[in-house]
């Protein structure tokens, strides 16, 4: 019989960037730091449906092992057991021409 490693597990605590968007008549919340979005008809419909997306996305990386592997991929950085979310630097409009037929 093999012995298992059991490894300890904490749970951490951070804030991420969140951005609300409004999209005709429905609103986004997104997320660099899982580039994750998540829309709905109200600003609260769309929260709500950004929670249960980010649980699910923890709760299967939790399931399959991955939760390290997945935060890397996203551009998160572990300094002494301390993981840091991707630092938002700035935010602004740019004027941009898009060719689209009349």
């Amino acid at each position: 019989m093999k012995d298992k490693i059991m490894r300890h597990q904490i749970t951490v605590k951070t804030q991420i960037p969140i951005f609300y968007l409004k999209e005709g008549k429905h609103f986004i919340c997104y997320t660099p730091a899982f580039d994750l979005a998540a829309s709905g008809e109200t600003l609260e419909d769309a929260k709500k449906s950004f929670d249960t997306s980010y649980q699910l996305i923890i709760e299967e990386t939790v399931k399959n092992g991955t939760v390290e592997e997945m935060l890397q991929n996203y551009g998160w950085t572990k300094v002494k057991n301390k993981w840091s979310t991707p630092q938002v630097v700035g935010q602004e409009s740019k004027d941009i021409q898009i060719p689209v037929h009349a």
